[in-house]
């Protein structure tokens, strides 16, 4: 079984062009995996579509794409284009995404029922497949749509997941699970509502991907690293649904704290709520060796495909760039 390591390309720190290079060089130096996230930088796709071009080996996922923003006709659209582009090396993983991305900057309704994952997948199968999709669901509706290209290869579709329902639906109907700001006891933990849907479905649970992005500060001064990672993260906590993981996962004081100190405009003081214990367990830093073996603990845990996000909390723009690229060679699988 090939060993996976994943890049998240670099786009915020190095600039779009300048990250297309620096996924093209992980090739060469031996990871396996490129994912794009969609969040409030570029999309997705268009990164995974340079990247394509410009490599022969990694597999190109998309981590994630919401489905509020896209209606499943055209996000498959997409999805046919990079397949077809990169050779039969990409995966499509959705999710819902959040209140505040989906509703606040989008404009648009969110809904966090599982019901909307569940039939979007089912259109977008059908359309993945070359099926003329008529669709009239709870959450969905497409009628008569037919895609006009041939992706070229069966697109592997991963479900991105927190919450138990999500979880075992991803386990019934996923190629794989995309993870999140989860520990290694947190990953355990989920992964049994992920078996328990697969088995539901007569599905063996070893046969699903498990993808788990992980924010890496490698080679940064720690004290800087750690009061910027628990910065970021804050950021994370205080979105109900990861707030909820995070009790899940046996965080619950600082969970509550953090939340109620947020809600009462206290933002410093949520920051400072924000543990070591949870820092230690939810955000990857030191020495090369130190986050590598931190790696092979999600590893252990039962994800298979660890994907780094390379953050640098340097003064300038270049020093960052710099150092995040810097990172991604010293984590490498190998050297060309």
């Amino acid at each position: 079984m090939t060993t996976r390591l994943g890049l998240t390309p670099p786009i915020e720190v190095t600039g779009f062009r300048a990250a297309v290079g620096v996924c093209a060089r992980a090739e060469q130096l031996g990871y396996t995996d490129v994912w794009s996230a969609e969040v409030g930088a570029t999309d997705a796709f268009s990164p995974l579509a340079a990247i394509a071009v410009k490599t022969e080996r990694v597999r190109l996922g998309t981590a994630l794409v919401p489905v509020f923003t896209r209606p499943p006709a055209l996000t498959a659209m997409s999805a046919a284009g990079v397949q077809q582009l990169s050779g039969g090396r990409f995966v499509l993983g959705i999710g819902t995404s959040s209140p505040a991305i989906v509703g606040l900057w989008m404009g648009l309704e969110f809904d966090g029922r599982v019901k909307r994952i569940e039939e979007y997948v089912e259109v977008l199968r059908q359309a993945l497949a070359g099926k003329k999709v008529t669709y009239e669901g709870e959450t969905v509706r497409s009628e008569a749509f037919r895609l006009q290209v041939d992706p070229g290869a069966p697109v592997p579709i991963f479900i991105g997941a927190l919450g138990p329902n999500m979880c075992r639906l991803a386990g019934r109907i996923a190629d794989g699970v995309l993870f999140y700001f989860m520990s290694p006891g947190g990953v355990r933990q989920a992964l049994e509502d992920v078996a328990a849907g697969a088995k539901e479905a007569g599905r063996d649970p070893g046969e699903l991907d498990v993808f788990l992005r992980i924010p890496v500060a490698c080679g940064e001064p720690e004290e800087t690293a750690r009061f910027m990672g628990r910065r970021m993260l804050t950021g994370y906590a205080i979105v109900p649904a990861y707030n909820a993981s995070l009790e899940r996962q046996g965080f619950e004081d600082e969970a509550r704290e953090i939340a109620d100190l947020w809600a009462k405009g206290e933002r410093d003081e949520a920051t400072e709520a924000f543990s070591d214990r949870m820092l230690d367990e939810l955000f990857v830093t030191g020495s090369p060796e130190e986050c590598t073996k931190r790696i092979e603990e999600y590893r252990e845990a039962g994800v298979k495909t660890p994907v780094i996000m390379p953050l640098s909390f340097a003064g300038s723009s270049e020093e960052r760039a710099e150092r995040v690229v810097d990172a991604i060679e010293a984590l490498a699988p190998h050297s060309s």
